[in-house]
């Protein structure tokens, strides 16, 4: 499962396969946009060759772009990207996102860019797309497998640490850490309909969500509204290292939970 040319695949077409065409409109748009063109504006989606294991110094670790910045390790069955931190204070909608996207209101700066890629290594892990939020008639919360995020940083001290996810995220509402785990929604693909360009929808911006977004690949299983007045978590700037820290993000997928079997 986790051989080079599989794991390529994977990345160059398996997601594709997954999503299937779909316009290129935001899920919170009127149906009626669906009908719009699309501006051929979108780059097309050319996955990276994922680096063999002998360049990476250990068997474990594959490389999933040139710059050495994503990779799967299989030995612990993680997806471990490189970042640094970019918000400690303020109203927040994503815990991280690619890099010169939305870090204004990102506390992680992820340095890849094709997030489609790490959707492929969840994949691999065995991780389970469930969809992003929708609103239709009704608000209907993301589903997917549970993801557990980690943050590993070393301080000026040269000590190491790491933190959960959560526990950089505060609740306003309660004054506590975030107490929702992120799932992974999937994000989609869209195709641009004059050119028949493809992109992975996350790389605008909405890879980990605080806030729901018809495209993010990560988000919280319930309703965190995007009306700046609504927002419910801001970063809980007493945890978080200085603006700057490089840092590792760590992505776990969970087991999934076994549904009870009624008794007879």
């Amino acid at each position: 499962m986790f051989n080079r040319i599989g794991l390529t695949a994977l990345v160059a077409g398996t997601l594709w396969v997954t999503f299937g065409a779909v316009p290129a409109v935001r899920g919170d748009e009127p149906a009626a946009a669906a009908a719009r063109p699309v501006q051929p504006s979108a780059p097309t989606v050319k996955a990276a060759e994922p680096k063999p294991a002998a360049e990476s110094g250990d068997k474990n670790i594959v490389y999933l772009s040139e710059e050495h910045d994503v990779w799967l390790n299989k030995q612990d069955k993680q997806v471990v990207m490189k970042g640094k931190i970019t918000v400690r204070e303020g109203n927040l909608e994503m815990f991280a996102c690619p890099q010169q996207t939305k870090e204004y209101e990102s506390i992680i700066a992820i340095s890849a860019r094709k997030m489609e890629n790490v959707h492929a290594a969840l994949l691999a892990l065995g991780a389970k797309p469930g969809h992003p939020a929708k609103y239709d008639t009704q608000f209907h919360p993301p589903t997917g497998s549970p993801i557990e995020v980690t943050v590993r940083w070393t301080d000026k001290e040269d000590k190491k640490h790491e933190a959960r996810g959560q526990d950089w995220v505060r609740n306003l509402k309660t004054g506590k850490p975030l107490e929702y785990e992120w799932v992974f929604a999937g994000s989609r693909f869209q195709e641009n309909t004059e050119t028949g360009e493809k992109r992975y929808s996350a790389n605008d911006g909405d890879f980990i969500s605080v806030v729901n977004f018809a495209d993010s690949m990560l988000d919280l299983a319930f309703e965190s509204p995007k009306d700046w007045s609504e927002h419910v978590f801001e970063p809980f700037t007493d945890r978080i290292p200085p603006k700057g820290t490089d840092v590792e993000v760590v992505l776990t997928p969970k087991p999934e939970k076994e549904e009870k079997k009624s008794g007879r």
